[in-house]
């Protein structure tokens, strides 16, 4: 090793005796709840995305005093107080499986730490490949926790930029995953800038550079975008015209019979509000039918108000097989003539909402669970205008399947020009959850460059382009209001994006550089 790269090395110790002080100490205590506060803020319902360029750094500097061990600890502490602190509302389903979900979640954050840790050394000799090193670990990991276990990919550290534009175009490329790569990318670069190594200038000019590259991207993109995206409320426009419908019922009321009449009303009310703005399409939320459509008496009541609004429907309900043993949670197409055309059943059920794993049916006597079965059939609907409108064809994610890029770009690989999300978030009550949901389909949108409509039952509901742009008033309502919105969907045939075409390739890339990090890591062991 060079003489110079020694006492740069060197240097590193002589830096953690600093932190044998009184101060030194408190300031390392207290970064756990530092770096924790700093993402919390990043996320709904504070939504302060640009805190989540700094948000690690403290996090970084305490890991040079750590252990391997203490480095994970360290992680693991501050993922419990992040998701703790942002998924809190599971706890109105289920606070056993809050619990051990946040705990399981925290693992991820806490292997992070522990490989953070292994790279101190090469924050010196190296800082070029570890501005790069630990970005890609950060997105792998970020990946694994959305696919391992049915797989949990919300508040992801990209979604803390969902409102610019610019910066998530880059999701047609690369996914969601880029942004996190990049987010965590300048987080180091800025760590590396703070502790002033000369030999940082290479890491530091490479994120820069990577950040002026996305944003360039990001804005020639809505200039090429812009004019077929936007919002066109001009009458007697080829457009497609759909209007969602959110009904506001209270989750405690959606299964309990007294209600059903209500409900029922409630739907009829906000239906011929809808049938007032000449839509090609209405949608109703998940499991907004308060019944099983094979009930003859459900199936009458909901085609009395599809013959009255004399528009197709999409609604969510609960469906059961020929045999009654199993049940579905479905979206179903009608006609105007309320015969149904079209069905979707949900492939990717809720762990313990939907469906418990076998393994796990003790918990049964501790909550309240689903007993859906999942479909297995990704389904294309036709709108029964498909003659005036080819380009019409769409597909439906049903409740949180929109947190699933590989889903969407199942559907839209098999044809779907446009993607609605049909969700019930009234389980979370009052909380922050519905917008943290939204943010999901905001990447869907851009990653698929389709519109994504979204009927919710207590919100949100409204637009998203394929820009990732949500439209105005009145094309979105309120959170947990009644009331409608309608919108005219520019829908122009597009081919699929480099993502949908190839999919996580850049996750491969990252499992490369961390494989290459790695390597180096073991070489610096043996200096």
């Amino acid at each position: 090793m060079p003489l110079r790269q020694r006492e740069e090395v060197q240097e590193v110790p002589r830096r953690l005796i600093s932190w044998k002080t009184k101060w030194g100490q408190t300031l390392w205590g207290l970064t756990p709840f530092v770096c924790a506060l700093l993402l919390v803020l990043s996320y709904p319902p504070f939504d302060l995305g640009w805190l989540a360029w700094g948000a690690l750094i403290p996090w970084l500097f305490s890991i040079e005093r750590c252990s391997p061990g203490q480095a994970f600890l360290q992680g693991y502490l501050i993922g419990l107080l992040f998701f703790g602190a942002t998924i809190w509302w599971i706890g109105c389903v289920t606070v056993p499986g809050v619990i051990l979900l946040v705990a399981y979640l925290a693992l991820y954050f806490g292997v992070w730490g522990w490989l953070a840790q292994r790279t101190v050394p090469g924050l010196i000799l190296a800082p070029g490949s570890v501005v790069f090193g630990l970005p890609a670990a950060w997105a792998l990991l970020e990946y694994l926790r959305s696919v391992l276990l049915s797989g949990f990919g919300w508040n992801l550290l990209a979604h803390t930029q969902w409102r610019w534009l610019p910066l998530i175009q880059i999701a047609d490329l690369t996914g969601v995953w880029g942004l996190s790569f990049l987010v965590v990318m300048v987080n180091v670069a800025l760590y590396l800038a703070a502790k002033g190594a000369a030999s940082a200038r290479v890491g530091i000019g490479a994120a820069l550079l990577l950040l002026v590259g996305v944003l360039t991207y990001g804005t020639l993109r809505l200039q090429q975008l812009d004019p077929n995206s936007s919002f066109n409320v001009r009458h007697g426009s080829s457009a497609f015209r759909v209007t969602v419908a959110q009904g506001n019922i209270p989750q405690r009321q959606k299964w309990d019979e007294a209600f059903a009449e209500a409900i029922w009303k409630r739907y009829e009310a906000v239906t011929a509000e809808a049938a007032k703005e000449h839509p090609d399409l209405i949608l109703w939320p998940e499991t907004s039918v308060p019944g099983f459509l094979e009930e003859p008496k459900v199936m009458g009541r909901l085609q009395g108000i599809v013959a009255g609004a004399r528009t197709p429907f999409l609604v969510g309900a609960p469906t059961s097989d020929e045999e009654g043993l199993r049940t579905f949670n479905s979206a179903l197409l009608l006609n105007p003539n309320g015969v149904v055309t079209g069905r979707y059943d949900k492939v990717h059920l809720v762990p313990f909402g939907e469906y418990v794993p076998p393994f796990l049916e003790w918990l049964r006597r501790f909550v309240l669970m689903g007993d859906f079965s999942a479909g297995n059939r990704y389904t294309v609907f036709q709108p029964p205008a498909v003659s005036r409108y080819p380009s019409a064809s769409f597909s439906v994610l049903i409740c949180f399947e929109d947190l699933f890029p590989g889903l969407a770009r199942r559907f839209v690989r098999e044809g779907a020009q446009w993607l609605v999300v049909i969700t019930n978030d009234a389980w979370f009550e009052r909380s922050a959850a519905s917008i943290q949901h939204l943010q999901a389909s905001v990447f869907r949108a851009v990653e698929e460059r389709r519109w994504v409509v979204r009927s919710a039952n207590t919100g949100w509901s409204g637009f998203v382009d394929p820009c990732g742009r949500r439209l105005d008033p009145p094309a979105q309502i309120p959170r947990f209001q009644p009331g409608v919105a309608t919108a005219e969907l520019r829908i122009t045939p597009r081919p699929p994006t480099l993502y949908a075409r190839w999919g996580d390739w850049f996750l491969l890339l990252c499992g490369i550089i961390v494989f290459l990090q790695w390597i180096r890591w073991k070489r610096w062991i043996s200096l």
